[in-house]
């Protein structure tokens, strides 16, 4: 994924109007795993590396040339969608170009029996970064990138269990399959306001995340002239995840944030955040609803909280008048 958590950069947006916090309860929603009911054909990690390398020298070509059809060539699913905004962003000379990025010291982790078959990998980028990546088969032995997150600040990576000869083990049942539709209701409670569900250990992807979207929401109530909230749903795209050595599991799962606005009072009008520059008006007189597209990697221990450890996030979508 070409975007990593940009926390500091996803704001509320400037108004000449407040609007009202609200929250309603997520509607439970079932996130499914690739199946291991059709066994397939697991991948040497030779044959992983390629695919990998292939993929870095594929997506700098397509960021150099802003190019849709390379990116549709090297990658599906959340990842290519995010990517597509990108360069619709960047065409409208909203979102600068991505530079050439490079990735060092790979690890790989690939199961074994699983259907569609899948790989991930956690790698540095540059300096500082590091991205958690999953290459999913999208037919005939294609593999293309569906999914990324980036690890974020203070947070640890989990030890993943790994089999007699190397491989890793896939999460197919269970309730931490869930945990993305958990941890959207859980952000949508602690962003209204409300007493949220337990299940989850402070961090910067859980409650400062919500924190935060709570006193944006609550900044531009105060003025009564917009009312509105902010809330996460769970995606019905697959999730992957794979065994910990705790006897855990880390999940890699895709949700949707809607930051949503209906003006109360006549002659005001809302900026939207920067992020959504390009793909709709700049200001809105009467309603406004924006998405993100966050992707989370939460590692979910036998017992106790889960932690969410790594997210990716871009604007995707905005509408209103």
């Amino acid at each position: 994924m070409r975007y990593g958590i940009v926390l500091a950069t996803v704001a509320v947006g400037s108004l000449v109007a407040g609007c009202g916090g609200g929250g309603t309860e997520q509607p439970a929603a079932h996130s499914s795993s690739p199946s291991a009911s059709k066994a397939a054909a697991a991948l040497t990690e030779a044959q992983a590396r390629a695919v990998f390398t292939n993929y870095e020298r594929v997506n700098n070509e397509a960021n150099a040339k802003v190019s849709d059809a390379l990116l549709r060539e090297n990658e599906t699913g959340p990842m290519l969608e995010v990517d597509l905004v990108g360069n619709k962003r960047i065409r409208a000379k909203q979102e600068t170009k991505i530079k050439a990025f490079h990735y060092k010291s790979p690890q790989f982790f690939i199961p074994h029996g699983v259907s569609p078959a899948w790989f991930a990998v956690f790698a540095a980028v540059g300096s500082s970064e590091k991205e958690y990546v999953v290459f999913a088969d999208t037919g005939g032995g294609k593999y293309k990138a569906a999914m990324g997150s980036w690890l974020a600040k203070g947070q640890k990576f989990p030890s993943i269990a790994r089999g007699a000869d190397g491989s890793a083990t896939a999460v197919t049942t269970g309730p931490a399959l869930d945990v993305g539709t958990r941890l959207s209701s859980y952000l949508s409670y602690v962003a209204a306001r409300r007493k949220a569900p337990e299940g989850f250990a402070p961090g910067p992807l859980t409650l400062k995340l919500g924190q935060r979207w709570a006193k944006d929401v609550y900044k531009i109530n105060s003025g009564n002239r917009w009312q509105g909230r902010s809330e996460w749903a769970p995606r019905t795209q697959p999730v992957y995840a794979l065994k910990t050595t705790d006897g855990g599991a880390l999940v890699l799962s895709p949700a949707e944030q809607a930051l949503s606005y209906t003006a109360t009072q006549p002659n005001v009008w809302y900026q939207p955040p920067s992020d959504f520059n390009g793909l709709g008006p700049k200001r809105y007189y009467h309603r406004f609803r924006g998405e993100w597209l966050w992707t989370f990697a939460t590692h979910v221990p036998p017992q106790g909280p889960a932690s969410v450890v790594a997210s990716g996030v871009h604007a995707i979508n905005t509408t209103g008048s």
